[in-house]
C-alpha cells in the first residue's frame, strides 16, 4: 500500500487489522500512527491500548488473547520489535505469530487493532501473511517535489502564504527531514 492510499483511508476513517509501517519518513509515518490512535478512539493504558517494543515483542499473542474488559477492541502497538527482519532473533515468534494470525484472523479482525512499527522489513512468510490480511506501507523518504506539496498543505493549515521558491529554498537550508522542515516552519511562524 501506498502513502497515499493509507492516508486517504486513514481520512475516511477506514482501519485495517493489521498494518506495518516502515521506513525513513518518520515524520509521515508518526503522523499516521496518531490518525489511527484517534480513529480508534478512547485508548485506557493496559486494557485497551497495549505498547509494546523489542524487550515485549514475545507477548504479543499472549495480548491478542486477552479481551479488551469492558471496550470492543484492542489496539496493540509494536514499536520497533525487529521481527520482520530475516535472522531476527524473534524468528520463533515470526513462525508462532503468522500461524496464530492465520489461524485467528477473524478473531482480530473483530477485536484487535494491530501496529507495527519498523525501521527495515524484510519480505517474509509473516510479512505476506501482513499485506494479506492488512496494509504494509514503506514510508520511503520523500523527494524534493513532493516535500514542497506537502509542505504547502501544511502551511495552508497553519495559515501561511508561502511559494514553492521559498520552499525549496528552505528546503536547501533545513534539509530534507519533514520534522526538521515542521521544526522551522514554525520558527518563522512565532
Amino acid at each position: 500500500m501506498t502513502v497515499e492510499t493509507l492516508e486517504m483511508e486513514l481520512k475516511k476513517q477506514i482501519l485495517q487489522p493489521i498494518y506495518v509501517l516502515y521506513g525513513e519518513e518518520t515524520f509521515l509515518l508518526e503522523n499516521c500512527v496518531n490518525k489511527i490512535k484517534k480513529i480508534f478512539g478512547n485508548k485506557i493504558d493496559g486494557i485497551n491500548y497495549i505498547m509494546l517494543d523489542e524487550t515485549s515483542a514475545n507477548n504479543i499473542i499472549s495480548e491478542m488473547d486477552t479481551p479488551a474488559f469492558g471496550f470492543e477492541k484492542k489496539l496493540i502497538i509494536i514499536k520497533k520489535p525487529e521481527l520482520l527482519k530475516r535472522g531476527s532473533k524473534l524468528k520463533n515468534l515470526q513462525e508462532k505469530l503468522n500461524q496464530y494470525i492465520e489461524q485467528n484472523i477473524e478473531h482480530i479482525k473483530q477485536n484487535i487493532l494491530l501496529v507495527f512499527i519498523e525501521e527495515k522489513i524484510d519480505k517474509l512468510k509473516i510479512t505476506s501473511t501482513f499485506e494479506k490480511y492488512g496494509a504494509v506501507c514503506n514510508f520511503e523518504k520523500l523527494k524534493p517535489t513532493e516535500i514542497v506539496k506537502r509542505l504547502k498543505v501544511i502551511c495552508i493549515q497553519y495559515g501561511v502564504e508561502v511559494n514553492e521558491k521559498d520552499l525549496s529554498y528552505l528546503i536547501d537550508i533545513a534539509g530534507t527531514s519533514m520534522t526538521n522542515l515542521i521544526n522551522e516552519i514554525r520558527k518563522l511562524i512565532e
